[in-house]
C-alpha cells in the first residue's frame, strides 16, 4: 500500500511554485502540500483545494537560521518527513557587477538558497531514503550552471554552483536507495523574479534566444512534474537544461 503523497514545496509562494501546486493539486488525489512562503501567502490561499487535497502554511525567512530550524518542527507536527520536496527559493535578480560585490548580500544569499536547505535535508533527506517507495527531491537552479553565463552575474552564478555542488555530493550519497535527487536548470522565466530588472535587458535577452522570447512558467514546471512523477524513478543526480537550446553544455 502506497503511503500518502506529502509535498514540501519551499518557495511556494514563487510563479513556478503557484503553477506547480494548482497542477499537482488538480491531478493528486488525498495529498498533503506543505508549502513555505517568506512574506505573502495571498495567492497560495487562492487555490482551493480538490480532491481531498490538504494545504498547511508556513512562513519563513530563510536569512535567519532560527526561522529555518523553527519550520522544519512546525513540519515535524504533520510527517515525521515529505515524500518530496520542491526547492524554488530564491532572491530576486539582479546583474552586479565587479565592483558591486558585497559580501554580505552574497552571504545572505547563500543563507537563502543553500544553507537553509541543507538544515532541511539534513532534518527529512535519511528518513526519506529508508522508504520502500522511491521519493523526490527537485532542485530550481540556472542554466547558468551548464554553458557559459551571462556578463555581470558573479554572485548569481556562484550560488547556483554551490546547489549544483549539493546536488551532485548527495546524489552520490544516496545513490541506490530509492531517492531521486535532480534538478532543472532554465534560462530566463517571465515571473516576478525579474522585477529589479531593466525591461530592455529583459527584450534583449528574448531577442538572442532560440525562439526571440523568454521563457514562461508553462515551459518549466511540466519538466519539474516529470521528475516528481513515478516514469522518473531511474534519474537520479541530473541537471536537466531547459533552455530551448539558448545554452547548450
Amino acid at each position: 500500500m502506497k503511503e500518502k503523497r506529502i509535498y514540501l514545496i519551499l518557495g511556494a509562494s514563487s510563479d513556478l511554485g503557484i503553477r506547480l501546486i494548482g497542477e499537482l493539486n488538480k491531478e493528486k488525489e488525498n495529498c498533503l502540500f506543505l508549502l513555505h512562503y517568506h512574506s505573502n501567502a495571498d495567492n497560495l490561499h487562492k487555490i482551493q483545494m480538490l480532491n481531498g487535497n490538504k494545504a498547511e502554511y508556513f512562513k519563513a525567512d530563510f536569512s535567519k537560521d532560527n526561522e529555518v530550524v523553527r519550520l522544519i518542527s512546525n513540519i515535524q507536527q504533520f510527517c515525521e518527513a515529505p515524500s518530496y520536496i520542491v526547492h524554488f527559493t530564491s532572491p530576486a535578480f539582479a546583474y552586479k557587477k565587479l565592483k558591486q560585490f558585497d559580501i554580505d548580500r552574497f552571504d545572505e544569499n547563500v543563507h537563502i538558497q543553500a544553507y537553509s536547505l541543507i538544515r532541511i535535508l539534513q532534518a527529512f533527506l535519511p528518513q526519506m531514503a529508508k522508504r520502500r517507495e522511491h521519493n523526490k527531491i527537485v532542485l530550481v537552479l540556472s542554466s547558468v550552471t551548464i554553458g557559459k553565463p551571462p556578463k555581470f552575474m558573479m554572485e548569481y552564478v556562484m550560488v547556483k554552483y554551490l546547489l549544483l555542488g549539493v546536488l551532485k555530493s548527495l546524489a552520490s550519497d544516496y545513490e541506490g536507495r530509492k531517492i531521486n535527487i535532480n534538478a532543472v536548470s532554465p534560462s530566463m522565466i517571465h515571473t516576478k523574479m525579474l522585477r529589479n530588472i531593466d525591461e530592455r535587458m529583459i527584450a534583449l535577452n528574448a531577442e538572442k534566444s532560440a525562439e526571440n522570447r523568454n521563457a514562461d512558467v508553462q515551459d518549466i514546471v511540466p519538466v519539474i512534474r516529470f521528475l516528481l512523477s513515478d516514469e522518473a524513478e531511474y534519474l537520479h543526480g541530473v541537471n536537466i537544461n531547459v533552455s530551448n537550446g539558448n545554452v547548450i553544455g
